[in-house]
């Protein structure tokens, strides 16, 4: 065989192994520049609206995001990405709530929030890019308005994001709710417990069952106004309002009451002075109060609806953040 076919016959070995090798990457690690079939996303624009934490007001929380790539493989470029302020989408939510008789989101009130890069990167063969952090501050808001950020992703190589994966919807409020009665324990003046089937006792006014009470003692003789409830949140609560749900089955409970609370456990303040139920109405009845942190509250009731001397009561709620 002469020096030349050798030769050619080296080459031909190398070219067989070179494809042979490149045949053996799988698909999902080959690296390409095309657009077709790829797609960028943020993976917390699909998810939703994302609820940022500003109760309790602390003066800073971060949240972070990526940008990720799909497609057949990976990409053989960097993909710079760059993320902008969605007035847009901001207004397109506000027309949807206007249309449901929801009033409108506020905007993130000015020098509340940063990002800590206005752009980021999906290096080659990669498909995520670095973390983008959203960083705010909870004491800027107010807790009686909801707020809501836009930040929209673009790119200008060509990329396409997938519907509904540019742009982030950040929505910022506090929701009064009532606070979970685990750990509470209630007090009372004076019971009944001979009314039976839960009933009675000062453990009825925080079973979150409006269908068992307490009782002040009317038997074997009644007890006379004023009469008090007290519950012990077993540590300290942020409460806005005092839920109270009157006994479903009698409506000839207490009308006039006084509400007392107290943070360190001794020094007690009047919270509410001679507020009124509503008779004949079975569901919570709410009472506003300053909000504040509580570790007790006391109710203080003074009459009667038809001038008997017990009284009784389903529920006591905290409603508050």
């Amino acid at each position: 065989m002469n020096k030349l076919n050798k030769t050619l016959i080296a080459i031909a070995l190398g070219l067989v192994t070179f494809t042979s090798c490149k045949k053996d990457i799988p698909t999902y690690e080959q690296t390409s520049d095309t657009r077709e079939g790829a797609w960028l996303s943020v993976q917390k624009a699909v998810n939703g609206m994302q609820s940022l934490t500003i109760f309790p007001q602390v003066e800073e929380r971060k949240d972070i995001f990526t940008v990720n790539y799909g497609g057949l493989g990976l990409p053989a470029d960097n993909i710079n990405v760059d993320f902008t302020v969605d007035q847009q989408a901001f207004d397109s939510v506000n027309r949807v709530r206007a249309t449901l008789g929801q009033p409108a989101l506020k905007p993130f009130p000015a020098g509340s929030y940063s990002l800590d890069k206005t752009s980021g990167t999906i290096q080659a063969g990669s498909i995520s890019s670095e973390n983008i952090s959203l960083t705010y501050n909870p004491t800027k808001f107010s807790l009686s308005d909801q707020y809501l950020l836009a930040i929209k992703a673009t790119n200008s190589q060509g990329y396409n994001f997938r519907p509904g994966a540019s742009t982030v919807l950040y929505y910022a409020a506090v929701i009064e709710k009532a606070h979970n009665k685990t750990g509470w324990s209630a007090s009372v003046s004076s019971d009944q417990a001979s009314e039976g089937g839960g009933n009675g006792i000062a453990a009825a006014l925080i079973d979150n069952n409006p269908g068992t009470f307490w009782s002040s003692t009317w038997s074997p003789a009644n007890i006379p106004f004023p009469h008090w409830a007290e519950v012990n949140f077993g540590k300290e609560l942020y409460v806005t309002q005092i839920g109270l749900t009157r006994r479903q089955n009698n409506a000839n409970g207490f009308k006039t009451f006084d509400v007392l609370g107290t943070k360190d456990g001794t020094t007690w303040i009047t919270l509410l002075k001679d507020q009124k139920m509503v008779q004949t109405e079975l569901d919570m009845q709410r009472f506003p109060i300053q909000p504040q942190y509580l570790s007790k509250i006391r109710i203080v009731m003074k009459d009667n609806f038809n001038n008997q001397l017990s009284t009784h009561l389903a529920e006591i709620d905290a409603i508050g953040y």
